[in-house]
């Protein structure tokens, strides 16, 4: 049995040495092994209560005969299956073309064919190990059992399975090529085609260079079985052999095949032009652009809003702090009246309190001698020059001269005679020698204000003179007043003189405004009044404290000033220029800090106009960059409409730096939409540089696969994608992959000849009919001069249209088979597996045959040579 034939063939190995000439006298380890063909029988029969099956008729022994030898042939294979199972293929065919040992060389050489074609290899051998079991079953009952008849019927059986086979192949591929059928292919057709193949590959031809052994293709069937990178990016994309493999070789034999007969590549290109186009269509975003502009605009305009809005608060701020600083007095006049008729009021009560003083002093009547007053004054006149006496004397002086009593006579006519006829003469009575203290006084005041107004007037001399006769009536009441008189002239005359100094020092702002003008009025005009005080902290503080000590308290002064400041400030235009106002502000400390309530205006006109220019510089700045483009990103893409969105797409990626330009669209636009729709705005620039003008044969849509990798590939290009995806960075990396795998697609396209336009490569053999009207109009003329007969001449005709018609079809088959596996990688793998030089023979290698001898014949040889010998028997029934 099968199952024991291991144990049996071990067991009766010694036995194998008596075919040797001679009596050798070997014999088995055992006469009933363990696990050998009579126990496992045995075993089955229960014992032996099933009988032993003995074949009865001529049927039953050649069936009988035909499961020897499947079952010889079983063992082996089994053994070599299970050695198949623990190798790789490449591993088998690696020790079959360069074995270390004899032994593997061997061992690989029987499990090779089990291992590259295992279902092949098993059809083949129970075929033939059916046909020499008919074949020896057969002859052993025509001429009996015997060794000869059994290895002559075994061979006769294999043979006849063999010529069998050849002949209907060549029959059919004979009647193929007579009606031209396209089925006709046949192994010739299929083996040219692999030939082709391997001497077209380059990386077949580097390793044939390389190596002594033969070649061996499975690493391209490898290749050709792996998919391409494109086909893994795009679903439902087929690649031609040379993208499967990458071998420049299959790329120059595509582009040779597709362009001679373009059919297959032109329907597989169609197929691929339409799952492209759904990949790139699938892979495009859900955006819609012109909603990205829309929300850019509208993101703008609120910006805008804004920036106008704050502008138009701080002008509004600023409207109201410049009308809390506008003068209340409108004119320079207005203002210097008020602070003028404040400084008279208080002045006017100055002197009204000096007249309180000077009355007091003649309230009572009191009568003073002038001799010494008029004496001074006539001795101040005899002094006096010429002209100083002529130009410049006061008229006073004469009113002190006329205070001297005039000359009487002792004696004054009564108008009465005497007897004798004489006047009667009467003594005169004693001259007044008084003068009222009012009347000196009266000459002092008018002195007094002729000398000041001599001062304000610029006549220093006439003051000179005017001063030395108050200097006379001075020194007289000195002597003239009882002490408590003078007491209360001292007071007087110091009162007199500290309203002097407060109001008529010559050279100070209160004796200038004072100063009366001759006809009428004041020498100095209103409108300089306010600016004579209003002096900065480096000016004349001094006449701004004393008017402030005379009238600070007086709503009309304090008013006139402050006005003046205001109305400074507006003259200046300080108002609109916040850092001028800071330093005037700065030099006139002293005059705020008396207004505190003007300083604090004036300081919130500052700010609300260092907030409005602020205000309104940050609005211009704004307009400027949101509606300037080149200015900012939001600008250069809004200056074109939906309609030019590729347009706006180029502002972005030529800017200069296009990723952050992309991140602040996005954040300009700020909606939940915004980066999708910014993505289909940039796809539409994608659609125009990889979609093709020319769609293909079919209509269909095809795209540049280099254009868009080099596309994304462009570093400005790429940033604005990278930012635009930023979210879904994986979704860009499949979008490039997709693109990269299409540029390295169709390689077998750009595979021409350099500095050639490819079409040498693509021009064909002319047409060659099988049989030309020459080679008749031939055979006819020597049918005529009688060199051939008719029978053999339409034979001759014959023939030769069957070879040449067959030559054609098995031309057009080999070209129809190639331009199909150029496009179907998995037809080529298939067809370069089964003719694969390294493992080819093992396809039709016979495992237990060689030269039609067969293992069960050798068998039989063994049980003939020891004349029935129970170990041969043994070996037999095992097989």
């Amino acid at each position: 049995m099968v199952l024991g034939a291991p144990v049996d063939i071990v067991n009766n190995l010694p036995r194998v040495a008596n075919v040797l000439p001679g009596e050798q006298g070997y014999t088995t380890f055992s006469d009933r092994p363990i696990g050998g063909s009579e126990t496992i029988d045995d075993l089955l029969r229960f014992g032996g209560a099933v009988p032993d099956y003995e074949p009865r008729n001529t049927a039953e022994r050649v069936v009988n005969r035909v499961g020897e030898e499947l079952g010889a042939t079983a063992v082996p294979l089994a053994g070599g299956l299970a050695s198949a199972g623990r190798q790789t293929v490449a591993q088998v065919n690696r020790a079959a073309a360069a074995p270390r040992s004899v032994g593997q060389g061997l061992a690989a050489q029987f499990v090779q064919p089990l291992a590259v074609n295992p279902a092949g290899a098993l059809t083949r051998e129970g075929a033939y190990a059916t046909a020499a079991g008919l074949g020896a079953g057969s002859a052993n009952e025509i001429f009996g059992p015997s060794a000869v008849a059994d290895t002559a019927g075994s061979i006769a059986g294999a043979g006849g399975l063999a010529l069998t086979h050849g002949l209907a192949q060549a029959l059919w591929n004979t009647g193929a090529a007579a009606i031209g059928s396209p089925k006709f292919r046949g192994g010739v057709v299929d083996e040219a085609v692999a030939e082709r193949l391997l001497n077209s590959s380059e990386h077949m031809i580097k390793q044939a260079a390389a190596s002594d052994v033969s070649v061996d293709a499975q690493r391209l069937v490898d290749a050709l079985r792996t998919s391409a990178p494109v086909e893994t990016a795009v679903p439902g994309y087929r690649a031609n052999i040379a993208d499967r493999t990458g071998d420049a070789g299959f790329a120059a034999l595509a582009y040779n095949v597709d362009a001679s007969a373009p059919g297959a590549a032109i329907m597989r290109r169609n197929a691929n032009d339409a799952a492209v186009d759904n990949a790139i269509t699938a892979a495009a975003p859900d955006g819609v652009p012109s909603r990205a502009r829309q929300d850019l605009q509208a993101a703008v305009d609120a910006q805008l809003a804004e920036a106008i809005g704050l502008r138009d608060t701080a002008q509004s701020q600023f409207d109201e702090a410049a009308q809390a600083i506008a003068p209340s007095l409108p004119t320079a006049e207005a203002r210097g009246s008020g602070i003028r008729a404040a400084l008279s009021d208080a002045y006017g009560s100055a002197q009204d309190g000096v007249r309180e003083k000077y009355a007091a002093l003649d309230a009572d009547g009191t009568l003073v001698d002038p001799q010494e007053l008029v004496a001074r004054a006539a001795v101040t006149d005899a002094n006096l020059a010429p002209n100083d006496a002529k130009r410049f004397r006061p008229p006073e002086a004469e009113t002190i001269r006329a205070m001297r009593p005039g000359d009487q006579a002792p004696y004054r006519d009564t108008g009465l005679v005497n007897q004798f006829n004489r006047p009667v003469m009467a003594e005169n009575p004693p001259v007044e020698q008084t003068v009222p203290l009012s009347d000196v006084m009266a000459t002092r005041s008018g002195l007094t204000d002729d000398v000041r107004a001599a001062r304000a007037d610029g006549k220093n001399q006439a003051a000179r003179i005017g001063g030395q006769y108050v200097d006379d009536i001075d020194a007289y009441l000195e002597q003239a007043l009882s002490p408590e008189l003078q007491q209360q002239f001292g007071e007087a005359r110091a009162a007199r003189r500290d309203v002097a100094d407060r109001f008529e020092r010559p050279g100070t702002a209160n004796a200038e405004v004072l100063r009366p003008r001759e006809g009428g009025g004041y020498a100095l005009d209103d409108s300089a009044v306010g600016a004579r005080y209003a002096q900065q902290d480096r000016g004349r503080l001094s006449d701004l404290k004393s008017l402030l000590a005379e009238a600070g308290s007086d709503p009309r002064a304090r008013e006139g000033l402050a006005d003046t400041v205001l109305a400074d400030v507006e003259a200046r235009g300080l108002a609109d220029k916040p850092e001028a106002l800071k330093k005037y502000l700065g030099e006139r400390q002293v005059l705020l800090g008396e207004f505190p309530e003007l300083q604090a205006k004036l300081s919130a006109a500052g700010d609300a106009s260092t907030e409005l220019s602020v205000a309104t510089r940050a609005a211009q700045d704004t307009e400027k960059r949101l509606t300037t483009p080149g200015r900012s990103p939001e600008a250069s893409y809004l200056k074109y409409s939906d309609e030019r969105v590729l347009d706006s797409v180029r502002t972005v990626t030529n800017a200069a730096d296009p990723r952050a330009a992309t991140r602040q669209l996005l954040e300009t636009a700020g909606t939940p939409t915004a980066r999708q729709d910014l993505r289909a705005a940039l796809w539409e620039e994608v659609k125009n540089r990889g979609q093709l003008s020319a769609s293909n044969v079919s209509g269909g849509q095809r795209w540049n696969g280099r254009v868009l990798r080099d596309l994304f590939d462009d570093p400005k290009f790429g940033a604005v994608a990278e930012e635009l995806w930023a979210d879904d960075p994986e979704d860009l990396a499949n979008i490039k992959e997709v693109f990269s795998a299409l540029a390295g697609s169709e390689g077998s396209s750009r595979a021409k000849a350099v500095n050639t336009s490819g079409t040498g490569q693509a021009v064909t053999g002319k047409y060659d009919p099988s049989l030309t009207a020459a080679a008749v109009a031939s055979r006819v003329r020597s049918v005529n001069r009688n060199q051939l007969s008719p029978t053999v001449a339409g034979i001759d005709i014959l023939g030769t249209w069957l070879r040449r018609k067959s030559a054609q079809v098995q031309s057009r088959a080999i070209d129809q088979l190639t331009s199909e596996i150029i496009n179907n990688p998995g037809m080529a793998a298939d067809l370069l597996e089964r003719y694969n030089p390294a493992t080819q023979s093992a396809y039709t290698k016979m495992l237990v045959q060689k030269w039609g001898v067969r293992a069960p014949t050798l068998l039989q040889l063994l049980d003939e040579g020891e004349n029935g010998d129970p170990v041969v028997e043994a070996l037999e029934k095992g097989g």
